[in-house]
């Protein structure tokens, strides 16, 4: 019936009071919560044929536990001087109509949010997927690594120097050389390099 096969005292037995009205109340709630059930139990079911019985009747479980608990909670707050609702049967299933159909609401919501998140996913995968520039870009990258790795420690040298912004006469003062001879000896060391990587 609700959770663990148990009635509504299973929720409202912790609400216990040493007040006479309150137990009174709280019994009255009680004795409408197992009369209702069936109808509670009904209606969900119906709302959710595409569901199992089983798997609409535990959501609906969560949701009447939740309406029991608050009705309890609201007669104990108020001590026995609060007023008292007239027809509790209509008021315990309008308030489970209320919180089902908004918990219905969140299921589909959440539903929707995966199926977009699903179909998203897909579109963010693509506009991931690196532009021609950006794989040019990085073979070139691949290249540049590839080819210092297989250059002679003079060339590597000339190489970062230039990168790091040294001109040609600075260069050749650093090699003992002309500046004609060191960039005629880098160029001929790079037209090397680029034949035996089989580059053009």
């Amino acid at each position: 019936m609700f959770s663990r096969e148990q009635g509504p005292e299973w929720v409202l037995s912790t609400f216990a009071s040493d007040n006479p009205e309150i137990q009174n109340e709280i019994s009255h709630l009680t004795m409408t919560a197992r009369r209702l059930w069936p109808r509670v139990r009904a209606q969900a079911v119906s709302e959710q044929r595409q569901k199992h019985p089983d798997e609409a009747i535990a959501m609906a479980i969560d949701v009447w536990e939740d309406v029991l608990d608050s009705v309890a909670k609201t007669i104990l707050r108020a001590n026995g001087r609060g007023p008292q609702v007239r027809d509790l049967d209509a008021y315990l299933f309008g308030a489970f109509h209320h919180r089902f159909n908004r918990a219905l609401k969140k299921e589909r919501k959440r539903g929707e949010m995966i199926r977009h998140l699903g179909s998203s996913w897909d579109i963010e995968t693509l506009a991931q997927t690196p532009s021609l520039e950006a794989v040019k870009e990085i073979q070139r990258s691949v290249l540049v690594k590839q080819a210092i790795q297989n250059m002679d420690e003079w060339t590597r040298k000339v190489w970062a120097a230039r990168q790091y912004g040294y001109s040609w006469r600075e260069i050749a003062t650093l090699f003992h050389l002309t500046e004609p001879q060191a960039k005629l000896r880098f160029r001929y060391a790079i037209r090397r390099l680029r034949a035996k990587l089989g580059m053009k």
